[in-house]
């Protein structure tokens, strides 16, 4: 019965870091909420049938108490309909049997890029042709990733040329224009930085909502680790430098950095590695092991502080 719950849940080891992504919330209720539909009319062929399904009527109702509470904040539906493999096509296929719910998702999204984005001035932008980094991406296929595959919305492209004239509308150029691979766009994020010169202020909407992560978990890692940064050793580090370091941690984990900047590198560092660049194998296990050494020797002076 919580085959499905499971999915989402054992996905959290997939892409994009971990914890699923904000345009999977919304297609996640409809994923449940249909697993339930099924076992539903599994649950006729039982003995007991009237038990399981009172039960399951009770997960139903609870999973609808949540979906409904999604409608306070655009963060949802933006997420989706930003995304260009889904779109607001998604919607008019998904609930095409609740039309106002459409309507209300519509007109939330179109009021704040409205009234927060449309009119944004942008701070001068230097063209650069380098990509994203790649997300790091795992072969992973469950019922929930087959159910979003299924879903993706393929328009035909438009015809005829889709350049975005001066002063009009940005969000109704995109949501009105289509291009062939949208259907196959799989990471959204590079999709939009892509896009950021052709639509300047709905990229930085796009991106500030789907950046967006939907569980705060890799948030109370962070806090976890920028606490245990700040030992009692350690108790006069300045935010400034606590931050610092913590970007640079995540940025080396993500595979977006691949070294650390030689600004951070000590002079004496710098001259440590070119030493060791030129030793041979026996002057470096020579090195290393008096380098434990001294290691060893100040954390066991450091631990006799405590």
């Amino acid at each position: 019965m919580l085959e499905g719950d499971g999915q989402i849940r054992k996905r959290k080891r997939g892409w994009m870091g971990s914890y699923g992504n904000i345009w999977d919330v919304i297609q996640g209720f409809e994923f449940l909420l249909d697993k339930l539909e099924d076992y539903k009319a599994m649950a006729e062929r039982f003995p007991d049938a009237e038990h399981f399904r009172i039960n399951i009527n009770l997960g139903w109702q609870k999973l609808d108490k949540y979906y409904q509470l999604l409608s306070e904040t655009p963060i949802y539906y933006a997420g989706l309909a930003l995304h260009p493999a889904y779109r607001w096509k998604w919607f008019d296929r998904k609930w095409a049997g609740n039309p106002e719910w459409i309507r209300q998702a519509k007109r939330i999204v179109h009021d704040v890029w409205h009234y927060e984005y449309r009119e944004t001035r942008l701070p001068r932008m230097a063209v650069n042709d380098e990509k994203p980094a790649p997300k790091r991406r795992k072969a992973y296929s469950n019922p929930f990733q087959e159910y979003l595959e299924e879903n993706r919305c393929a328009a035909p492209a438009t015809q005829g040329d889709d350049s975005l004239e001066p002063f009009e509308d940005e969000y109704q150029h995109w949501i009105s224009n289509h291009e062939s691979g949208d259907a196959q766009v799989r990471d959204p994020l590079a999709y939009w930085h892509e896009k950021r010169f052709k639509y300047p202020r709905l990229s930085r909407m796009a991106l500030d909502f789907l950046t967006i992560q939907p569980m705060s978990a890799e948030c109370e890692r962070l806090f976890s680790a920028a606490g245990r940064m700040v030992t009692p050793l350690r108790s006069r580090l300045e935010a400034q430098v606590i931050g610092t370091c913590q970007v640079l941690r995540s940025w080396l984990r993500a595979g977006i950095i691949r070294d650390l900047d030689p600004f951070f590198v000590s002079a004496a560092e710098e001259k440590d590695n070119l030493k060791m660049a030129h030793m041979t194998d026996d002057e470096l296990q020579e090195w290393a092991t008096a380098w434990l050494e001294n290691v060893v020797e100040c954390h066991q002076e450091e631990s006799s502080w405590e």
